[in-house]
């Protein structure tokens, strides 16, 4: 035998109470009872295992028995990787615990065991020689072993071979206290159970007693309670109990001989059991009192103790308790119901006879049940089992129905929809034979609420709505506002003023709540809406058809929101031009917003006579209002426009351009002036005198320039005094919708909120794809936005014909645009794990730029001296265009962004003996230039910068454009090819666009329509909708070109 079989001992459960705590002994038999122990070594009388606690980790354990001092005993040290280990907390720690019960569970039941050393390598004979009589004498047990007839000293078995049996046994011997002058072995309890535990097999007698048999199955504790008739006290009475044949003995009549393992021994029959899962102290004082009698006060508070006790070491109470009722089924369950539409709370209960008992979300940590009761002789305990699984059963079907248990309520609770359709749907569901106390549900009605709307105005630029409720005709149950109010809460039912409740119609009122919008309604259901909130209110018309609106109002909201154009009013005398027919709709919606004191943005294309319509308003505005100045900003490129087109269209109107240095020496004009002109970069600069003038209207010409709300340029438009204002921009939005919130910022501040507002509201949704949250936006904005597109009015417009010419890198340009691709990836890899995309723009932007100038001419970029330049392919395709177009007889409009391109440009235009203008931003003399283009007989190549001369032209005598470099915004280069192909041009016009393929250029351009779709999506044309620039978007921009692409090879 291994010595595994000298450790097993120390591993029961009674052995380890003595070196454990109660707390790690608990702990360490639920680690046991969830198989958490694993990786099981022995090593001698050592074993080590890993124990799966709360760590993620498996924690290192080991046990091994070790000789006390003295050499007299034995015991068990722990050693564990757990922090209540090496703290020093415990001397066996939980896991240490769990180790030794699987150990002693796997070796009991001859399980498989990882050993260092094959215990199959000795022949061992089992098989015992000896006999061994015992004699208790004071307290102590002498034992005497005999061999071969005679009483053996220990000197002589020394000398001798013994059996392993006898070896074993031989161990405990050697634990004596004393030896008698006979030869016997003085052994204290421990010492002999651990001797009893290996001589089953051997032949053990025990003076007085008879040799004993040793049973193999072992004895449980067991307690009965019993009140007794003549004084109501109850008697507990304790006794063990042989496992199968259910045979008691009394405790008291017995011997108990403590130690690893506990033994009993039955004096009548010679019959000694094990007593393994019962501490031997209790044990001991069982025998000294095997029946209490005590009040039945008491009885179970004192019966619930002795439970706790056992339990803490691991005697399951079941097993323990045998009482007088034992099990019991439920009789019947009772539900009591609390509550309204808003809330509900159900109890539970479980009649059993004559008890009844609460059942909550938790399984009760002891189905047994004990309780002291008044009755006839007097008090008397109570005590059964409770039924767990039918209480567990009638738990599930109140979750089944949705229901949640509440520790706060202390019952079963169900919030808004949920408990309307518990007391509607879950409770005609709950078993027939269940008692229910349920107090007088709600009316249930049988349609769903429908609002009703009346509109009518109140004078100036607010209108009166009244919204009602109606429910099977009754009205006046609840208010429009609350009506809301639940639908905005996702509520699926209603409860009414008189305690009943309705179901809602999500198909027919959702659509209400969502439309409803930003308008507030009071109790009553009524609202004073603003003129601002038409679009919002329009919506909400619509989606509710019964709705009553007066006359003037519904005239009114019919124009505002384009179901009809509005009358225009008869022109100025002061207005010469003759207005096309979508000319008179704009200025007639124009003269909608000024008569209802509303600001807009007159949207139309390029091209489309903005100018003149704005000149049409501020000609009748004159008429009709008398005099007063008016203010329009713009770029500095356009104030020449201005000024020429009101001598032109309105040359009654005095024109003043408040620009240059001497502006100061008209100072006194600008309250006298009926159009007074200035630029952004002025209005910086003399806000604190614009802003003491009151003027009828500020117009923003190009209104896209103050969509950084931040800048001073935005916040000096909003300074501003003004009884109008209006924005023109053909691109309100140039790159993001929050463009179009920095517009309306300035023409209605708060009519789309706050800014966080509403980017939480339009531009997060829009840009996730929620089409809904692009419709509300539409239908608030469509009432202040006109917006016309040249192929819709504009039939007269020639054709317009685009296309893109990529081109393809030569060996030598791809290999440097590699190069550069390769070390700017570098760079913002870098520089994005360390702040962030959002901090790295100026970066990538940087990057960009210089693969951009690959693209364009090498020629751009700082190369190190003595490299050398590749020569560029964009440019030898740019040469081959401008010559042919200009030997065709067409001129052309040539657009870059980059200065130093332009003048390589201007280089080959003067190779080429081509005529050409140009015009940048330091140019002083943009109006002759102008004009010397639009003259037939004029230089065919007008060379722009982008920036410079992209707004406010019109060159209708070219009709050929010419983008050298895409730009990020697709908007400004549609702004630059709409000063040819505008209203005065008479001739097809052709755009080319000049694209490196397969690199950045080709990314830019791709994403450029992406923001075309947030424009679009925004004012109308397109439902989809575009992206924020990602990670994956630079990922996108920085992809290597196919290294193949090369078409053409240099000499």
């Amino acid at each position: 035998m291994s010595k595994l079989d000298n450790l097993v001992p120390l591993l029961a459960p009674e052995a380890l109470v003595r070196v454990a705590s109660p707390k790690a002994m608990k702990a360490g038999q639920e680690l046991f009872k969830n198989n958490a122990v694993s990786d099981i070594v022995v090593d001698g009388d050592s074993v080590r295992g890993k124990v799966k606690g709360t760590h993620p980790v498996p924690h290192s354990t080991s046990l091994k028995r070790v000789v006390t001092r003295g050499g007299k005993g034995t015991k068990l040290e722990c050693n564990c990787s757990c922090p209540t280990f090496t703290d020093g907390w415990e001397k066996i720690c939980h896991h240490g615990v769990a180790l030794a019960l699987e150990l002693r569970k796997q070796f009991l039941a001859g399980g498989e065991l990882t050993m260092t050393q094959n215990p199959w390598v000795t022949n061992v004979d089992a098989k015992s020689q000896n006999r061994y009589q015992i004699e208790q004498r004071r307290g102590v047990w002498n034992v005497t072993v005999f061999g071969a007839g005679s009483a053996v000293s220990a000197a002589k078995r020394k000398r001798q071979g013994m059996a392993m049996v006898d070896k074993l046994i031989q161990h405990f011997l050697d634990q004596e206290i004393d030896e008698t002058d006979d030869g016997a072995h003085v052994l204290e309890d421990v010492a002999l159970a651990g001797m009893l535990y290996f001589a089953r097999e051997a032949s053990v007698s025990i003076k007085g007693v008879g040799k004993l048999i040793f049973v193999p199955e072992p004895l449980v504790l067991r307690v009965e309670a019993e009140t007794r008739d003549k004084d109501h006290r109850v008697e507990l009475r304790a006794f063990l109990q042989h496992k199968h044949s259910e045979r008691e003995f009394e405790v008291d009549k017995g011997r108990i001989i403590v130690g690893a393992p506990t033994w009993f021994l039955w004096p009548e029959t010679a019959e000694i059991f094990l007593v393994p899962e019962t501490p031997p102290w209790t044990l001991e004082a069982i025998a000294k009192r095997p029946l209490i009698v005590m009040d039945a006060s008491v009885a179970a508070e004192e019966m619930d103790k002795l439970s706790e006790s056992l339990q803490s070491v691991g005697v399951p109470q079941r097993d323990v308790f045998n009482l007088a009722s034992d099990s019991r089924e439920v009789d019947n369950f009772i539900v009591t119901i609390v509550g309204g539409a808003n809330k509900i709370a159900v109890t539970l209960a479980a009649r059993y006879d004559n008890v009844t008992l609460s059942v909550s979300g938790h399984e009760p940590e002891s189905a047994r049940y004990s309780a002291t009761v008044s009755a006839s002789g007097g008090d008397q305990t109570i005590a059964f089992y409770r039924d767990i699984e039918a209480e567990t059963r009638a738990r599930q079907v109140l979750y089944d129905g949705k229901l949640r248990w509440s520790d706060a309520d202390e019952a079963f609770v169900a919030l808004g929809d949920t408990a309307i359709e518990f007391i509607v749907a879950g409770l005609p569901l709950l078993p027939e034979a269940w008692e229910k106390k349920v107090p007088k549900l709600p009316k249930l009605r049988s349609k769903s609420p429908s609002p009703s709307i009346s509109v009518k105005s109140a004078g100036g630029s607010v209108l009166d709505v009244e919204a009602v409720v109606d429910v099977e005709g009754e009205t006046g149950l609840i208010s429009f506002r609350d009506l809301l109010r639940w639908l905005h809460e996702g509520r699926r039912w209603v409860e009414l003023a008189d305690g009943s409740v309705a179901k809602l119609d999500p198909k027919i009122l959702e659509p209400v709540a969502e439309a409803a919008g930003s308008l507030q309604f009071d109790k009553q259901g009524n609202s004073e809406v603003s003129t601002l909130e038409l679009g919002t209110l329009a919506r909400l018309l619509q989606e509710v058809p019964t709705a009553k609106v007066a006359k003037d109002v519904k005239k009114l909201m019919a124009n505002m929101t384009g179901k009809r154009s509005a009358r225009a009013p008869r022109k100025a005398k002061a207005l010469t031009a003759k207005l096309r027919d979508y000319q008179k709709s704009g200025y007639a919606w124009l003269w909608q917003l000024h008569d209802n004191q509303m600001a807009g943005i007159l949207a139309d294309d390029m091209g489309l006579g903005k100018t003149v319509q704005a000149l049409a308003l501020l000609a009748k505005a004159k008429e009709s209002d008398g005099d007063m100045p008016s203010l329009i900003i713009g770029p500095t490129s356009v104030l020449g426009v201005w000024r020429q087109e009101v001598k032109k269209w309105a040359p009654s109107l005095s024109v003043l351009v408040w620009h240059g240095t001497d502006r100061s020496e008209n100072r006194r004009l600008l309250k006298k002036t009926d159009v007074v002109v200035t630029s952004y970069a002025i209005l910086r600069r003399d806000i604190a005198d614009l802003a003491k003038i009151r003027f009828r209207y500020v117009i923003l010409d190009e209104a896209q320039y103050i969509k950084n709300w931040t800048t001073s340029t935005a916040k000096s438009a909003k300074k501003l005094k003004a009884d109008h204002r209006l924005a023109l921009s053909g691109t309100p939005i140039e790159n993001h919708l929050v463009d179009l919130w920095a517009i309306f910022d300035f023409l209605a501040p708060g009519f789309l909120g706050k800014l966080s507002e509403f980017q939480k509201n339009y531009v997060k949704p829009i840009e996730d794809g929620d089409h809904k949250a692009i419709e509300t936006l539409r239908a608030r904005i469509r009432p202040f936005i006109m917006r016309r597109r040249k192929e819709d009015v504009a039939s007269e417009l020639p054709p317009k014909t685009e296309q893109t010419i990529f081109v393809q890198f030569g060996r030598s340009q791809l290999a440097l645009y590699n190069r550069i691709l390769k070390a700017a990836k570098t760079e913002i890899d870098t520089r994005v794990g360390e702040v962030g995309i959002e901090k790295s723009q100026m970066t990538i932007l940087a990057a960009l730029t210089r693969l951009r100038q690959v693209c364009t001419d090498p020629r751009l970029l700082s190369l190190p001296e003595g490299s050398a330049v590749p020569p560029s392919t964009k440019m030898d395709a740019f040469r081959e265009l401008i010559a042919e177009c200009v030997g065709s007889g067409r001129k052309a409009l040539v657009f870059s962004q980059f200065v130093e391109m332009q003048k390589l440009i201007a280089e080959v235009l003067e190779e080429l003996e081509i005529e050409f203008l140009w015009l940048h931003g330091g140019t002083t003399n943009r109006e002759e230039l102008v004009n010397r283009f639009q003259q037939k007989s004029g230089p065919p190549v007008f060379l722009i910068s982008l920036r410079a001369g992209g707004a406010g032209l019109t060159l209708t005598e070219a009709d050929t454009v010419i983008h050298y470099d895409p730009w990020w915004n697709p908007a400004v280069e549609d702004q630059a090819t709409d000063r040819v192909h505008r209203i005065g041009q008479d001739k097809p016009v052709m755009v080319y666009r000049l694209v490196v393929e397969h690199t950045v250029e080709q990314k830019m351009v791709e994403l450029g329509a992406e923001k075309r779709k947030i424009a679009e999506s925004a004012l109308g044309r397109d439902t989809r909708v575009g992206k924020k620039l990602t990670m994956e978007d630079v990922d996108d921009l920085l992809a290597t070109p196919v290294s193949g692409s090369a078409a053409w090879d240099e000499v």
